[in-house]
């Protein structure tokens, strides 16, 4: 082992010598194409360093959530920006050329709340997620081990619910009891925005439980969609607004740590954001036993959240209302 490093870095120590050599000897034989080549190789590397700076702008700019949520209803080529704008404010949804209603738009948001708890996920699965030391921790061992960093979609009946209590006696019984729901079509799981039952779910259900699970094995986060989620026009929203605040930085889920803005200097009506709001509320951290035994309507007073929507019915990531 040790000759082979000895060896290797005998040759990288004539290359590094002989290399220049014979670089100069070209430059002084052929003056003209030395030139165009260090023209060339001037112009690649201040491309690639641009693009390398404007990526990592983008990827840590605080409008980062913003620009994403503007990419998804965007300004078709043949339509005016004065139209584009005056139509936003009028709530018209671009991409899909229709205007949604509430209720519409409901279940819409229920579908981007969920993908938003599958992009908090996927900073598990790829080992994003760092510890106090500033390393990466290997949480994707955890997620596998576990069957974790997953949302479970699980629609509500009065069997559902009788089946789910039986098996609450031990914690791991309640997960093989989700395991045999999804085995047979009844509960869905989703881990990837890319899968296909969640590509294809239109969240039409208007009465299921929404779980959201990390890599730990108890804890995790309930939603009940009876009473977890209403959506507010921009009227009703401007009632309670002064009940708000605007969360765009400090602690929060490992995915959302950086600072998020929404530019101050534009009418976000009129880029169809702010029309409607979804205003969340779930239990944060409540364990299995926990949320079986306890009522609905007391559950879900733990944390409540506001989300800006678009007239497409899209979650803003964040800031958000808190």
């Amino acid at each position: 082992m040790v000759i082979c490093i000895i060896v290797t870095i005998y040759i990288l120590l004539r290359f590094s010598i002989w290399i220049p050599g014979k670089a100069k000897d070209f430059a002084n034989a052929n003056p003209r194409k030395t030139k165009y080549i260090l023209i060339i190789l001037a112009l690649v590397f201040v491309g690639a360093i641009g693009l390398h700076l404007q990526k990592l702008y983008y990827e840590k700019s605080p409008y980062y959530f913003w620009n994403e949520l503007i990419k998804k209803n965007p300004k078709p080529n043949d339509i005016t920006q004065e139209e584009f704008e005056a139509k936003n404010r009028a709530g018209y949804c671009w991409r899909d050329r229709k205007y949604y209603s509430k209720e519409e738009l409901w279940h819409k948001a229920m579908k981007s709340l969920t993908g938003r708890m599958i992009y908090e996920n996927k900073f598990y699965w790829d080992n994003k997620v760092i510890d106090a030391g500033g390393d990466p921790m290997p949480t994707a061992g955890d997620c596998n081990r576990w069957k974790g960093c997953r949302v479970f979609k699980i629609p509500i009946n009065p069997d559902k619910e009788k089946f789910l209590k039986n098996n609450i006696e031990k914690e791991n019984d309640f997960w093989k009891g989700i395991d045999i729901l999804i085995k047979h079509k009844e509960a869905e799981s989703f881990i990837f925005a890319s899968d296909k039952n969640y590509v294809d779910d239109d969240f039409k259900l208007k009465n299921y439980i929404l779980i959201h699970k990390l890599d730990d094995p108890v804890y995790l986060s309930v939603y009940y969609s009876n009473n977890c989620c209403t959506i507010f026009n921009k009227s009703e929203w401007s009632l309670i607004r002064k009940n708000y605040i605007l969360k765009y930085a400090g602690f929060d889920a490992v995915a959302f740590m950086k600072e998020s803005k929404i530019p101050i200097e534009i009418n976000i009506n009129s880029w169809g954001v702010g029309n409607f709001y979804l205003s969340v509320t779930y239990s944060e951290s409540i364990s299995v036993p926990e949320f079986v035994a306890k009522d609905k309507s007391e559950t879900f007073k733990d944390s409540r959240r506001v989300y800006l929507l678009n007239n497409c019915g899209d979650v803003l990531y964040k800031p958000y209302y808190w």
